[in-house]
């Protein structure tokens, strides 16, 4: 089943809830989902500046660049 049946499945049954309590929990849950998806994805504009002050400074000068094989070796424990 794909998500959009999914979804289309869950739509026709809160059509047909009259709870009031449980709308407001899945409208909460909801709310909730869309705010941790937004922060999931959120960068700051100053780590952005950032990012790209390294890039522009790589892109200049390519000996800044380490190879990923002597990167990757730095990283082990």
């Amino acid at each position: 089943m794909n998500l959009q049946v999914k979804k289309q499945m869950i739509i026709e049954r809160l059509r047909q809830i009259d709870d009031k309590n449980l709308i407001d929990a899945i409208r909460n849950l909801l709310d909730f989902a869309t705010k941790k998806e937004k922060e999931k994805y959120s960068v700051t504009e100053s780590h952005q500046k950032l990012v790209m002050s390294r890039f522009e400074k790589s892109r200049k000068d390519p000996s800044l660049l380490t190879d990923w094989d002597e990167a990757k070796e730095t990283l082990k424990p």
